[in-house]
């Protein structure tokens, strides 16, 4: 079971990564809408037809003032080529000087780079038309012009983890129960230090809830030479907290083996010899 917990931070991980790599791809997606209202914007000003359309519109323009030209006077989003930005977008124009502050001040979910065009009729040439182009996109739309396939793998599979490992959890728990809960009323559980929980879940994995002295070492102080007296104490000291707190107790066999087993059972093996 401590592996399990260790195991815990894999879908962790990968809902962290799928988190972070939507975010960045999301970005992406709102940068492509933005540079496709960039190259509309620029086709926009090299038709010749919408150059007229423009210059009519500006007759009554003030220095300063921003017109905002929806799609049916300028036909913008013919020039787009994600579906997405079409129905919501629209264009912005004024007159500035050269030495004129950003004259925009609206704020859209998507806008482009502000086009200043100098055309040849325009009676000072101090003065200039700004262009800037808008679209107000859905969250869903954006989130549909990204690619999230991977994200949704790594959400996937974190699920699939997830509930793995609530399954094995689960079968883990059953088969140790009998060694992790009090038979008291209150069915309070079992304090142990975390080797001495390491033991129990090895008495629970193993057949028939054996464990030879060697194989106890081994896990325990694999480094440790003769471990004998240490691992007889901490028998001791195991032994002691399951028999205040639970109904399990452990027996030696033939001196060589340890086994979990209930306290009734016990009774009924007289050939098991105490540590």
């Amino acid at each position: 079971m401590r592996g399990l917990r260790y195991l815990m931070f894999v879908p962790a991980l990968l809902l962290v990564s799928s988190i972070i790599i939507s975010f960045n791809n999301y970005k992406d997606a709102k940068e492509d809408m933005r540079q496709d209202l960039n190259c509309a914007l620029r086709q926009f000003i090299l038709d010749e037809p919408r150059q007229l359309m423009l210059l009519d519109s500006l007759t009554s323009l003030h220095h300063g003032m921003v017109l905002t030209l929806n799609d049916v006077e300028s036909c913008f989003s013919g020039q787009l080529t994600c579906p997405s930005l079409k129905d919501t977008s629209h264009l912005s124009v004024c007159l500035l000087h050269h030495d004129d502050q950003e004259p925009f001040k609206e704020e859209a979910s998507v806008c482009s780079d502000t086009l200043l065009w100098h055309f040849s009729q325009q009676e000072s040439s101090d003065a200039v038309i700004a262009l800037k182009a808008y679209a107000n996109p859905s969250l869903c739309a954006v989130l549909g012009h990204s690619d999230q396939r991977i994200p949704l793998a790594g959400l996937a599979l974190c699920l699939l983890l997830v509930l793995g490992m609530g399954w094995k959890t689960r079968m883990t728990g059953s088969d140790t129960e009998m060694a992790v809960t009090s038979p008291l009323p209150s069915e309070r559980q079992i304090h142990l230090t975390p080797m001495q929980e390491q033991l129990m879940d090895m008495f629970a994995a193993a057949p028939d809830h054996t464990l030879s002295k060697e194989a106890i070492c081994a896990v325990l102080w694999p480094k440790k030479e003769q471990p004998e007296n240490t691992l007889y104490t901490f028998i001791c000291r195991l032994k002691t907290a399951l028999k205040e707190q639970s109904d399990m107790e452990i027996v030696n066999k033939r001196g060589k083996e340890y086994q979990l087993v209930r306290k009734n059972e016990s009774s009924d093996n007289q050939h098991l010899e105490s540590l």
